[in-house]
Parts: structure tokens; C-alpha cells; sequence
């Protein structure tokens, strides 16, 4: 049975003007991620952006190496290796296909480069071996992650006098 440990809360808006421009902002927090499409994702879609932005699934990889990206490097300080930009650095590759129609993310390639003293290589080693049953988003990803959706409508009148609201929910389980 899983403990709740967090509700994470992002407010999402499209940017008036721009169907591909999306804002999102995590509560407690002031900056904003701004987030639409570039390079392969806009020729999927057929559109030239006049602002190519990272899209929603470049936010996806990068959580993914970002959150890797901790949990090595906190298993390398805890073992005595520094894990210092010039000791460590890591890129983190998403590959995004076709795949039955629909653009997916399909892999996430990570890469590290790292420099270690010859006396801490074996134990370098052991902890890459095992730090990523540790990374709390590569391990969301891999596992699958349940969305769910609820939508609240209301429709206008001309007039803007009446207003009915329906709601629906429904809910998917990604393996």
C-alpha cells in the first residue's frame, strides 16, 4: 500500500495567442516553465513555431537525467568521490517516435561522464550499478505512471446570463 508523500500542484495555461505555447507553474513557486513545440515535434505537427520551445516531453527527459542526475551523484559524495560539474557530467537523450499514429516518448538514454581517482573506481561502479532503483522519476516512468483527468464545462449562452456545468471523469492506467 503506497504512503502519500507529496501532492505536487503545476497550474497549466495556454498562452493567449499561441496554441502551442503552454505556461506551468508549480505552486510555491514563481518562475514559470514555458513549454511548446521545436525541431521534429513541429514538423509532426506540421507547424513552423515563430518561438520553438521546449516541449512538453524534453521536460519528461530531463526529469528523468535530472533526477539520475541527483541520485548519483549523492551515492558518489556519500562514498568519498566528488561529483563536481568538471568530475561529473551527464546528458540525458529522450527518443521520440511514431508509433501506431501517436507521438511517444519511447526511450530515455542517459550518459555519464565521469573522472574518479584509480582507488575509487570499483566503488564508483557499485553505486552506478545501483543508483537507479533510487531515482524516484526513472523509477515513475519505468513503473507507469495512472493519469487521470476531470473536465468541469460550462456552456455560455449569448448572453452570458446562463451557464449550465457537466462535469466527467475518467481515468487511465499507463503499463
Amino acid at each position: 500500500m503506497a504512503k502519500l508523500l507529496h501532492t505536487s500542484k503545476v497550474k497549466i495555461q495556454k498562452e493567449p495567442g499561441n496554441s502551442k505555447i503552454k505556461r506551468a507553474q508549480v505552486e510555491g513557486f514563481p518562475d514559470v516553465l514555458r513549454m511548446g513545440i521545436h525541431g521534429g515535434i513541429a514538423q509532426y505537427f506540421k507547424l513552423s513555431p515563430s518561438e520553438p520551445r521546449p516541449a512538453t516531453l524534453d521536460y519528461i527527459v530531463a526529469a528523468v537525467g535530472g533526477c539520475l542526475t541527483g541520485t548519483v551523484a549523492g551515492a558518489l559524495e556519500a562514498r568519498g568521490v566528488r561529483a563536481d560539474p568538471e568530475k561529473l557530467q551527464v546528458e540525458a537523450e529522450g527518443k521520440i517516435e511514431e508509433v501506431d499514429g501517436k507521438m511517444i516518448l519511447t526511450g530515455i538514454k542517459v550518459r555519464y561522464r565521469l573522472k574518479v581517482p584509480k582507488d575509487k573506481r570499483a566503488t564508483v561502479e557499485r553505486a552506478l550499478e545501483h543508483h537507479e532503483g533510487l531515482c524516484a522519476a526513472s523509477e515513475s516512468v519505468r513503473r507507469g505512471i495512472t493519469v487521470e483527468w476531470q473536465s468541469e464545462i460550462e456552456e455560455e449562452s449569448e448572453s452570458d446570463s446562463a451557464q449550465t456545468a457537466a462535469a466527467t471523469t475518467v481515468s487511465h492506467t499507463k503499463a
